[in-house]
């Protein structure tokens, strides 16, 4: 027995757990607060959009820079003179360039011609003449010399909007002799006979024109001539050179009375002349094409290249862009 007051053992070191408790459970709730905000910042971060330039420059590595398409030009469907590719020109439906050969093309002759020439008759192929070449636009030229001309083969009937270009020099001329004809019932005047030529006139004043573009159709009576409206009318000049070209809008829009369409004129891709022309209307079994003779007129010593047909109109840039891609060579 001890006097005075009694003492517990360890009552010095409970009070030292408990501290210890409350800090563990301090220490565990700021961990926890703290593993909370680490992971709302990770959601955010995830959530938020990218940097501007950053996402700009990424897109400009992963997506090459667009713009519109240009269409591939097929160069079987387009027109090449001088080995230049015409994009804006398609080809022609026909075409007769005479390098050093006949091509779809054949020596035509009339029997009972008397000084070169006939009182009507159909020119015929002949295997006793043999075609003439010379120096051409591009490449050699076909060469007439007055005994003959050329029928050009294949050739269908062109009784809507046409047109029809080829390069000329002559060595003399005649009235009414065609630079080309196409038609058909040529012969039978008044009747079936439609056709279209080129060629000269001569005025009763003794004034020469060409060329004249005529048109004559017996199956509805209507015959048209478009004539050069400059006031020099002679545009061709004997031993030169020169591109023609003739067009025909039969189209509703053109304006032309029944049974006619308009047509145009163009030297050296020029439009020289311009008016109403009858519409055609030739037999496809029948059909003729002929440079430099006829049934009837005299022949003529001239040459000829690059004659093009096309069954539809070209338009004036078209005929500047064959005209240029002549002459730049």
């Amino acid at each position: 027995m001890h006097n005075g007051v009694k003492k517990e053992a360890g009552g010095i070191g409970r009070p030292l757990v408990s501290i210890l408790i409350v800090l563990l459970m301090a220490a565990g709730l700021i961990y926890e607060a703290l593993q909370n905000r680490t992971q709302q910042n990770n959601d955010t971060q995830e959530s938020a959009p990218a940097d501007k330039t950053a996402t700009d420059a990424l897109a400009n590595v992963a997506l090459p820079e667009l713009g519109p398409e240009k269409p591939e030009v097929d160069s079987s469907s387009m027109e090449i003179i001088n080995d230049v590719l015409l994009s804006n020109v398609p080809k022609a439906d026909y075409s007769y360039s005479f390098n050093g050969k006949l091509t779809d093309a054949v020596v035509v002759t009339r029997a009972g011609d008397e000084g070169h020439f006939n009182d009507g008759t159909y020119p015929e192929p002949s295997e006793d003449v043999f075609p003439l070449f010379t120096d051409g636009v591009e490449g050699d030229a076909l060469y007439l010399d007055g005994s003959y001309g050329v029928a050009l083969q294949g050739v269908e009937p062109l009784n809507e909007s046409y047109t029809i270009s080829f390069w000329f020099r002559a060595d003399e001329l005649f009235d009414w002799s065609p630079f080309l004809m196409i038609g058909s019932h040529l012969m039978d005047v008044g009747g079936s006979q439609s056709y279209l030529s080129i060629n000269r006139k001569t005025t009763e004043e003794g004034e020469q024109v060409l060329p004249i573009f005529n048109t004559i159709d017996a199956v509805l009576n209507n015959s048209c001539e478009i004539r050069p409206s400059m006031e020099h009318k002679r545009c061709i000049n004997l031993n030169e050179w020169v591109y023609i070209t003739v067009c025909v809008d039969a189209s509703a829009a053109s304006g032309a009375a029944e049974g006619r369409a308009m047509g145009y004129l163009y030297l050296n891709s020029e439009l020289i002349g311009s008016g109403e022309v009858s519409l055609l209307n030739m037999d496809a079994e029948s059909v003729c094409a002929y440079l430099g003779i006829s049934c009837y007129d005299m022949l003529f010593r001239a040459s000829y290249d690059e004659v093009h047909i096309w069954k539809h109109v070209l338009d004036e840039s078209q005929i500047s862009s064959m005209y240029t891609a002549y002459i730049a060579a």
